[in-house]
């Protein structure tokens, strides 16, 4: 069980592994006000294996480290 830290300047982060759902990601900011928090759910792993091809048509023939925003040319 993951202990919560009093020190404001502390950053959790928890990732966990649910199946037999295809993605659910969120990131959620809490404080003693309020807490925002933003979720994407995937529907199914399409959408995955689309960026996963993506990527790989993109290093075809490459060499060195490149990252998502010189895959998808932003």
């Amino acid at each position: 069980m993951n202990e919560l830290s009093d020190n404001p300047e502390d950053l959790e982060i928890i990732s966990q592994r649910i199946d037999p759902a295809p993605g659910t990601h969120s990131i959620k900011y809490s404080s003693a006000i309020d807490n925002i928090e933003i979720i994407h759910t995937a529907h199914n792993r399409k959408g995955f294996a689309f960026g996963a091809l993506l990527a790989a048509e993109f290093i075809k023939d490459k060499k060195g480290f490149f990252t998502m925003k010189e895959v998808l040319n932003l």
